[in-house]
């Protein structure tokens, strides 16, 4: 490469520029002062233009602001933004020198190298053009989410660099908060960092230290043991967690073997594995056994296994399982998660769905058990198919070549077909075989567990029409047949039927008035009368069969009835404002009335008359207040002693039956206050150097790992303060004699005192017994490249506290944590 590079420098001065020959390629060294493209090339030379042999160099590039031209000592220097670019190396830097006779590069002032994916600082920087072997003063490079500084970093091979009097930190700052020093260093690229001894550094002042240490660097997933989690709790007393093994199986699956080991309590394996196949499947799986110790001598075994599974087979066609088997509820002893604490029951389903004669077939099974009932359900299998109603001439006609308007083209039909078994199991010893299919009576003669199977199917026709355009006209006839194993009677593979038909009449009107000059720009009424008269005859016979998962039948006498509804519907148009656009309340208010006769009741043919009124008025913003409300209001008014041919009203009696009374209000404030930092942190090397400013071969965005929780504790609203009162309201006609009602109020804070101090409080008050139900706080303090968090939470007699400090960029490997609760 020297001689090369020798004779083109000759060329380039003393012949300037030569023409490009058709068959000879012509290698040339060129300089382009002030422009940051290539500068320098060297391709190949052809000796013979008859030869189809040639002689293949590397490319070198450089550029500068000015660039200084040494024949007799073989040197370049390039001064000024000087750039040198080398197969996979980059250097730029203040002051570049090329040696061409040795092949190595040098640099002065503030240096960047780029060396594969791997980038560095320093301030001085030695570079072997051929053997790519490097040396960098004072340097300091970027590697996942931390950086290392040494006195001095070298290129020892291809993928590995020695650092001398080295620090390690995930921390930004230009004098990093904590670090990890070590005098001898080496890295492995995309592998691992080794270094001893090992000393860590909190504000330069040393915590603690190992004689040699080695941590990993490696990218994306890959095989390990993970960071355990030592602690000490009254309730635990010395504790270990997560000693953990994790395992990468090529690209799909992972899977983490832990033990925790509590001094007090016991210890908890747990088997965790998850997988995912893009577009095709996905799910986790967990196993875990706890041993608690109740003496020194005795100990009790809980076990929980736990799955979920989603596949897609194509088509539309897909099968999902969520399953959870526990051996009791104490499992969840002492769980940091509410819901499983409080859990009283389990449930697993099975779910197969497939498209068939133009809709879906499905196949469920389920499972539930109460350990609070001691009491478990089964439905293994049921099988269900709907069709939606189409038109009948779908059957006939096969194209849409036919008159719209014909009197047969509102006539459709539906229909709906559903099989299973279903099991009540009561007995709390009950074996799988019991729990599946076994039929067992106690001594009464009671079942304690009872299965039944059948099947059903039901179709429907109707004739739906609009007289004149405007009176809605429908007609229908719904037929159901059920099968089942048995009856009351114990009766074998019996059947039973009915069948019931219905007329309705109805129509809507429309009315719309605009507003000028108010909130509320335009109101629209839509009131909606109807009639409907239904019939079916007495099926009071179908009382023998059973009545589960669907699988029934109609077991009431004779009716006719004749019903009357009016709904009344308001809807809302808000006029446009600087802040929001114009906006649709579409039924903001709604009030219903209804009324029924059975003619077949005589003497006491009117039913209850019913009214719902309901208020949904969305959220109503005012500035930083929201406001939202969703009553709702359910009035039953009987009609006692009301004959159909007596209409003297000092006949009819009207009474207020019952009421129920339901509402949900929502209060909340909002609003963003601003921190001002009047002590900016001043940022490493990395981010303040020019060299990273506008280079497309920056160092990549970082991307902070953190778990779920952490994720939630973390993530704030774009308003730094919040507050919000949730009531919940509930009552009935017996209110005011025995003051029956629910009522609560959930209280939700979060405010951002200063730039790093930060608070949440959350309670729950049953206001009827005027007591907390529940309540909890969390504490938050930043510390730019580290976090505290505090929480606290109790329920009645259980609280408990957890108290965290972790590094924002490495969460899961650096950390201090501890916690105790009550059991």
């Amino acid at each position: 490469m020297r001689e090369s590079l020798i004779i083109f420098l000759i060329v380039l001065l003393y012949f300037g520029s030569l023409p490009a020959s058709e068959n000879k390629e012509i290698v040339s060294l060129s300089s382009e002062k002030d422009s940051p493209e290539t500068t320098s090339l060297i391709d190949s030379i052809s000796t013979d233009t008859l030869s189809t042999e040639t002689i293949e160099y590397d490319s070198l590039f450089y550029s500068a602001d000015s660039i200084f031209y040494a024949l007799e000592k073989e040197r370049i220097d390039l001064t000024g933004n000087a750039s040198i670019k080398y197969r996979s190396s980059d250097i730029k830097a203040d002051t570049i020198s090329i040696n061409i006779a040795k092949d190595q590069a040098y640099t002065k002032g503030q240096s960047y190298l780029k060396d594969g994916t791997q980038t560095a600082l320093g301030n001085e920087i030695y570079y072997d053009l051929d053997s790519q072997w490097g040396l960098i003063e004072q340097g300091a490079s970027k590697f996942e989410q931390g950086y290392y500084y040494g006195d001095e970093i070298r290129k020892a091979g291809e993928k590995t660099f020695d650092v001398d009097r080295g620090i390690f930190t995930t921390c930004d700052a230009l004098h990093p908060h904590f670090y990890i020093g070590t005098k001898k260093l080496r890295l492995y690229r995309d592998d691992k960092i080794v270094g001893k001894p090992i000393i860590f550094y909190a504000n330069h002042f040393p915590v603690f230290a190992f004689p040699f240490g080695t941590f990993t660097v490696k990218r994306g997933r890959h095989t390990g043991i993970l960071v355990p989690a030592p602690g000490y709790s009254k309730t635990y007393g010395k504790h270990i967690e997560n000693i953990a093994f994790y395992y990468a199986f090529k690209d799909h699956v992972d899977a983490i073997l832990s033990f925790d080991y509590y001094e007090k309590e016991g210890w908890d394996l747990t088997f965790f594995t998850q997988y995912l196949k893009r577009y095709l499947f996905d799910g986790d799986f967990t196993a875990k056994l706890h041993k608690k110790s109740t003496s020194p001598e005795a100990a009790t075994y809980d076990w929980l296994l736990k799955a979920q599974h989603h596949h897609d087979f194509g088509n539309r066609t897909t099968f999902d399982a969520d399953l959870e088997f526990v051996s009791s509820r104490q499992i969840w002893e002492g769980s940091s998660n509410i819901d499983e604490r409080l859990s009283e029951k389990i449930e697993s389903s099975l779910s197969y769905k497939k498209p068939f004669l133009g809709n879906f077939l499905y196949a469920d099974a389920d499972y539930t058990d109460d350990f609070l009932n001691e009491t478990k359900e089964i439905t293994l299998p049921s099988i269900r198919y709907s069709l939606p109603s189409k038109p009948i001439y779908e059957l006939f006609l096969k194209d849409d070549d036919f008159d719209e308007d014909a009197w047969w083209t509102d006539f459709s039909y539906s229909y709906n077909f559903k099989a299973s078994h279903f099991g009540e199991i009561d007995d709390p010893d009950a074996d799988f075989y019991d729990v599946i299919y076994k039929v067992k009576k106690d001594s009464s003669g009671n079942y304690i567990n009872q299965h039944n199977a059948g099947a059903k199917h039901s179709g429907g026709l109707s004739y739906a029409h609009k007289l004149k355009g405007w009176l809605d006209l429908r007609q229908s006839v719904s037929v159901h047949e059920a099968w089942f194993d048995r009856d009351k009677n114990e009766k074998k593979a019996v059947r039973g039927s009915d069948y019931s038909t219905s007329s309705t009449l109805g129509f809507s009107l429309y009315g719309l008035r605009k507003i000028q000059g108010f909130y509320i720009s335009a109101l629209r009424h839509i009131f909606s009368p109807k009639i409907t008269f239904s019939y079916h005859p007495d099926f009071s016979q179908n009382e023998r069969f059973y009545n589960f998962e669907g699988i029934n039948l109609s077991s009431s006498s004779k009716q006719r009835k004749i019903g009357f509804s009016f709904a009344n519907t308001w809807q809302l148009k808000l006029r446009k404002t600087e802040s929001q656009k114009e906006r649709k309340i579409n039924d903001f208010f709604s009030f219903d009335s209804g009324l029924s006769y059975d003619f077949e009741n005589e003497g006491k043919g009117f039913g209850n008359i019913t009214h719902n009124l309901d208020l949904n008025p969305n959220d109503l913003k005012f500035g930083i207040m929201t406001f939202s409300l969703d009553p709702d209001l359910d009035i039953y008014q009987e009609t006692y002693g009301l004959k159909f041919k007596d209409w003297n009203p000092e006949n009819w009696d009207f009474a207020v039956y019952n009421w129920n009374f339901n509402a949900s209000t929502k209060l909340s404030f909002s609003g963003d206050a601003g921190y001002f930092d009047y002590f900016p942190e001043p940022e490493n090397r990395f981010i303040s150097s020019r060299f990273f400013q506008d280079d497309t071969l920056s160092i990549e965005e970082e991307q902070t790992a953190i778990t779920l929780e952490e994720l939630e504790q973390l993530t704030q609203d774009k308003n730094n303060w919040s507050i919000s009162f949730r009531n919940s309201f509930k009552t009935n006609k017996a209110l005011f004699k025995t003051r029956d009602f629910t009522s609560s109020l959930h209280t939700d804070l979060s405010l951002k005192l200063t730039k790093n101090w930060s608070l949440s409080y959350g309670n729950y008050i049953d206001l009827k017994e005027k007591k907390m139900i529940s309540h909890n706080f969390t504490i938050t303090r930043e510390l730019h490249c580290w976090k505290i968090v505090f929480t606290y939470s109790r329920q009645s007699d259980y609280w408990k506290y957890s108290f965290r400090l972790f590094n924002i960029k490495l969460p899961q490997d650096l950390k201090f944590q501890t916690s105790d609760h009550k059991k």
